[in-house]
């Protein structure tokens, strides 16, 4: 494997870095706007975010051998089509900015912040200005990976008790308590807070639907940081409309960018966010880590890290 094309943008340090210690190999950067089949054809290894691989350019991708995928989601990439292409993710890089995001938009909420902030633009002096605590609440997060139970366990500093789902209820650490995912529905309603990171997958998508929200607590606050087809947009209308829980948070959407007119503007129970949950400026230096740690076993692909099987799909 010599050929190496990119499509994600890197900084000249990073350039630097890879010009000095793999002198070896070609590159091209090349935007993915602008990839030809021919540029496909040269590569045998290429290092993208994953929505510029069409299923229907897999057939001029002749020698690609190995793909670095810059992100953790591989929801646009054809991996029915990509059967004997190795395949890495940047899982893991995500932990700690969207940790913290979620922790912000928990207090903001609790606490008011933004109310506050409208206050203070119209110099109004709110004389009774309670807010309230996570302390002591409930947390139940769907995912228990990497961005899961380092956010389980920043929550435990708050005084919570963290519930984890993942596919078989197997321990993990910082959580109290795990379940496998298929008993959500028997336990969800003892949650105060229910927050979701799981992948998009055949067996996510719509996965959450009104009777999951009916079973939750009408004082539940619910945080969706994972993938936005983990319900439908139908469902989420009912929740809110007919107030099933007390609120929602969403990062994430099943249409993106969400248009002016879209009617989850019209919610005064829902707070939206423009899917910004990992953007921060260490997300790039994070996933060139990994890629520079895996490019260096480029000759032995079962000693690379975060390893994608393909029928998975993570």
């Amino acid at each position: 494997m010599k050929n190496i094309l990119s499509t994600t943008r890197l900084r000249e340090d990073m350039l630097d870095q890879l010009e000095n210690e793999f002198g070896g190999y070609e590159f091209r950067f090349v935007k993915s706007r602008d990839v030809t089949d021919s540029d496909r054809e040269w590569a045998d290894i290429f290092v993208t975010y994953g929505s510029d691989m069409k299923a229907e350019d897999m057939q001029a991708f002749k020698n690609l051998q190995w793909v670095m995928v810059m992100s953790a989601g591989l929801d646009d990439m054809p991996l029915s089509e990509m059967e004997g292409i190795h395949i890495t993710n940047a899982k893991g890089i995500h932990k700690i900015q969207m940790t913290e995001y979620t922790i912000g938009l928990l207090l903001n909420f609790y606490k008011g912040i933004h109310q506050l902030n409208l206050e203070q633009e119209r110099a109004y002096w709110r004389k009774q200005a309670v807010t309230e605590e996570i302390y002591g609440k409930t947390v139940h997060i769907l995912g228990t990976g990497s961005i899961g139970s380092h956010l389980a366990g920043v929550l435990k500093a708050f005084g919570t008790e963290t519930t984890g789902y993942n596919t078989k209820g197997g321990e993990v650490e910082n959580f109290d308590q795990t379940l496998p995912v298929d008993e959500l529905h028997a336990h969800i309603g003892e949650a105060d807070i229910v927050i979701n990171i799981l992948p998009s997958t055949g067996s996510t998508r719509g996965m959450l639907n009104e009777e999951t929200f009916r079973k939750m607590k009408d004082t539940a606050i619910f945080v969706n940081i994972g993938r936005g087809d983990i319900m439908t947009d139908d469902t989420v209308n009912a929740v809110l409309s007919e107030g099933y829980i007390r609120h929602m948070i969403l990062d994430v959407f099943n249409q993106e960018p969400l248009p002016s007119d879209h009617k989850f503007y019209e919610y005064d129970n829902l707070t939206i966010t423009p899917h910004a949950s990992s953007k921060t400026p260490e997300y790039l230096t994070r996933a060139f880590d990994i890629f520079i740690y895996n490019l260096r076993r480029a000759d032995d692909f079962n000693s690379m890290k975060n390893i994608i099987d393909n029928a998975r799909g993570y």
